[in-house]
């Protein structure tokens, strides 16, 4: 493969990778699932439900513990943070490429090269990811 090939290649992974770690899932989950928590738990504490609605204080209880329980247990706030962090330090590399590409040859292949040595650290932490196996794929 040629220098540009090469170069090509580099542009286009780091972009996939950008692109994979897009954390807007992780941060609804958390952020909605506290909400959504805090709602039923209010919701549940209501001073006086009527009664043919008695039921409702302990519905809405049991889907706050629910709630809380799957975000204890699949750690959205951990994986959104993990996808941020990801994504923003494949970010810096893709920046950094770019400026490396508009550099004289010698200069451009030396960063290159560090690039290069920075982004197969950054993929040894791929896997990494908060509770990484589930759901299974």
């Amino acid at each position: 493969m040629n220098r540009s090939g090469s170069h090509e290649a580099i542009d286009a992974s780091l972009k996939k990778s950008i692109a994979e770690h897009d954390p807007r899932l992780d941060s609804a989950l958390f952020n909605g699932g506290t909400v959504l928590a805090l709602g039923a738990t209010i919701l549940a504490t209501a001073a006086s439900w009527p009664a043919d609605f008695s039921w409702l204080p302990r519905a809405f209880s049991g889907l706050a513990a629910f709630l809380i329980g799957v975000e204890r247990a699949l750690n959205f706030g951990e994986r959104w943070r993990y996808h941020r962090r990801l994504r923003d330090s494949y970010r810096s590399l893709h920046d950094r490429f770019a400026l490396a590409r508009e550099l004289p040859a010698p200069q451009s292949d030396e960063l290159i090269k560090k690039i290069i040595d920075d982004l197969e650290k950054l993929r040894r932490t791929e896997g990494d990811i908060p509770r990484g196996g589930w759901p299974p794929d």
